[in-house]
């Protein structure tokens, strides 16, 4: 029964089909002849006249009316196949021209004018010349040109061929006018069962004609732009919770037992002090002291353990000096901490007038003075990220994500992520916000690396074009075509450069921090493993604005930040922020956002952008086809040296004898001094031993 209603509805379409090609012949048909009955008035008629003469002369108009009545019924079938039916409708010119020229070809006609001699004389002439002057031959390959043209314009156009039936058999008797429900079915059952009729398979020819036009429209077909809404913020920093009050209050004893017992503890070494204040953080409590005039500031660092005993803290750390001042700070955990949220930093003040005038800033939390701690992205503009576990890092990542979405819209921002383990990251997918999907193989991490550093030298190409030196003055030189701002967001380095491509994956990271700033392409790169395999002397020394969340030891600290004091960090998003602008490490509470935001966030911007959106339309078809290709090597600007063998053996007996200097390399590789030295120099740039301190052995970090 289904079967029947559909060939009903397909018979009714094309008769319905065939009808309005009908119609539209007859009216182009009643319009050409009424034209002809008013050829001494139509100034249509008058100017294809004069031009016809050229392809076919005075006496043969009709047929250059009839062609381009043709191409007409052509145009208005397959209007994107326009082009393709222009160049064959003056194929077809030059041929019927070249036809109606025969005479000339025997050479008893001389009247080129009235013949339409002009358009087809290059043609005839070019034969004439290979054959010969025989008439016949020339014919020949003009007629065989024509017919070719005629099948390649009926193939291209999918012209159906006739049928042919291959068996017949008796046609079948009327049955009964009344038939049951049944007996219809089972006469379609009997029908299907019949031998259907076979048609000639379509020639070779047509079907890469066919698929030769298909691919060259789709080719030309443009992606469709996607408009976004220019509504700044993008989402309400409502959806964000917020703690009522900015400050916590502590109890007065136990800041004057903590005062007494610092003092105390001092006094028993011979180190008299000065206690000033106390500031409270949301996290830490920091006291501040001063020592007298001829007391040695490495004195009380040397104390560090007993003061530690004295004020029986978990944690402790000692800045000393304070930049600018005459004074030390004695940073102990607070006995009430204080969480901070990021709806409490996007909510300020300074934020709100800091996106007035850039679209890059960051959250980074808030300092010892309560005061918000805002920087931008674009004058750092790479960052990297490390800290232990459950140290804050992955909490951080996601507030520097929400800080930048909250600042850009769609058109603006795009994001590129490497999620490792899957889940810290997979709540921001299909957000129109995403170039490709969120990648956790480490092969497919090294192609999207890969991608943005082409990507990159594509936008710099683009620059050298325009004569510009940035996107800015791009942007405003070409208005209609705006470029946006790409960050790349990896959460877990460790595991792309333990994949067995590290040097490609080092390559790819230094490339883009060290050229990328101009064509805004940012990196956000975060471990829980800062040691020197990972965060190799390469990357560490393009990306100088760095985060350390707490660490297990000193000499993580020392590889991310360059200096001990991260391993005394308390957790629970404290951190320390240096740049190149920073001499010294700035402490600051990082902000802490919840599952449950993020996901009112992204389901707030799913509502707003994808409404008709899919995932074909917000995903870079690019970018998805190479992330499928083949993984090639792929080695560009590595480190190499004469001296591999050696460091690779230099690195074994540190590593065995826990001491690095020229000397013992000099014993122990048979080397001369001087190239011994060079290695330690080597070694010191890679970050395996610490810079020589006067006559201190080094310190090693493997």
């Amino acid at each position: 029964m289904a079967r029947r209603k559909k060939r009903r509805s397909s018979r009714k379409s094309i008769t319905l089909n065939k009808f309005k090609i009908w119609i539209i012949m007859l009216i182009i048909w009643i319009l050409y002849f009424f034209s002809l009955s008013l050829a001494e008035w139509s100034p249509v008629f008058d100017f294809m006249t004069n031009y016809a003469k050229i392809a076919f002369g005075d006496i043969w108009l009709n047929i250059f009316f009839g062609l381009c009545i043709v191409i007409w019924i052509l145009i208005m079938a397959k209007w994107y196949l326009m082009r393709l039916i222009i160049k064959q409708f003056l194929v077809i010119m030059l041929l019927v021209s070249a036809l109606l020229n025969f005479s000339v070809i025997d050479w008893t006609s001389t009247s080129y004018q009235a013949n339409g001699w002009f358009i087809s004389w290059p043609l005839i002439r070019i034969f004439d010349s290979m054959f010969g002057w025989q008439s016949v031959a020339v014919k020949t390959i003009i007629i065989i040109l024509f017919v070719m043209t005629i099948a390649r314009i009926l193939y291209t156009f999918n012209f159906s061929l006739p049928k042919i039936n291959l068996q017949s058999y008796d046609k079948p008797q009327k049955k009964a006018k009344s038939k049951s429900r049944k007996s219809y079915e089972d006469e379609d059952e009997d029908e299907d069962d019949q031998p259907q009729t076979q048609e000639i398979s379509r020639s070779f020819i047509k079907e890469l004609i066919k698929k030769k036009v298909e691919e060259k429209v789709e080719k030309k077909k443009p992606r469709p732009t996607i408009h976004f809404s220019g509504d700044k913020p993008t989402f309400s920093v409502e959806l964000l919770e917020s703690n009522e009050s900015d400050a916590t209050t502590i109890d007065e004893k136990f800041l004057m037992e903590k005062a007494k017992a610092l003092q105390e503890k001092l006094m028993e070494f011979g180190v008299p002090i000065t206690i000033e204040w106390f500031d409270i953080w949301p996290s830490i409590v920091q006291i501040r002291l001063k020592p007298d005039e001829w007391i040695r500031l490495s004195t009380i660092e040397w104390l560090w353990n007993d003061i530690k005993l004295s004020l029986k803290s978990k944690y402790l750390r000692i800045v000393a000096p304070i930049p600018w001042t005459d004074s030390v700070w004695i940073q102990i955990p607070n006995p009430k901490p204080m969480m901070v949220r990021v709806g409490d930093v996007i909510g300020s003040d300074l934020f709100q007038k800091s996106m007035k005038k850039w679209n890059t800033s960051l959250t980074l939390g808030k300092a010892i003075d309560w005061s918000v701690e805002v920087k931008q992205l674009e004058a750092m503009p790479h960052l990297l990220v490390a800290g232990a576990t459950w140290s804050g890092k992955s909490v951080w990542v996601n507030d520097f994500i929400l800080s930048l979405m909250y600042q850009n819209t769609p058109s603006e921002l795009k994001f590129l992520m490497v999620d490792p383990k899957q889940v810290e990251l997979e709540m921001y997918s299909w957000l129109p916000y995403m170039l490709a999907p969120i990648v956790s193989e480490s092969d497919k991490a090294l192609k999207l690396l890969k991608r943005a550093v082409d990507e990159m030298e594509r936008r710099y190409w683009m620059l050298k074009e325009k004569r510009v030196k940035n996107i800015d003055e791009y942007n405003q030189k070409i208005i209609w075509e705006k470029l946006y701002r790409i960050v790349i967001v990896i959460d877990e380095l460790a595991d792309m450069m333990m994949s067995g491509n590290k040097k490609d994956v080092e390559t790819c990271i230094t490339r883009i921090a060290q050229k990328a700033r101009a064509v805004w392409i940012h990196l956000i790169v975060a471990t829980q493993r800062p040691s020197v395999n990972v965060i190799t002397w390469l990357i560490k020394a393009n990306i100088s604005t760095r985060i350390a969340f707490g660490v297990v030891s000193e000499i993580d600290s020392r590889t991310i930040l360059g200096r001990k004091g991260a391993e005394e960090l308390i957790g629970k998003w404290d951190m320390l922020y240096i740049d190149s602008n920073t001499r010294f490490p700035l402490r600051i509470q990082a902000p802490f956002v919840s599952t449950e935001e993020i996901e009112k966030v992204v389901a707030k911007l799913k509502e707003k952008y994808m409404k008709w959106l899919s995932e074909e339309d917000i995903y870079n078809p690019e970018i998805l086809h190479a992330l499928e290709n083949k993984l090639e090597k792929w080695w560009m600007y590595g480190w190499a040296g004469d001296d591999d063998e050696l460091i690779e053996k230099a690195i074994e007996v540190i590593a065995t004898t826990r001491k690095a200097s020229a000397t013992l390399l000099q014993r122990k590789l048979g080397v001369w001094f001087a190239r011994a030295a060079r290695i330690m120099d080597q070694l010191e740039e890679r970050w395996i031993v610490w810079p020589q301190e006067w006559a201190k052995p080094r310190d090693i970090f493997l």
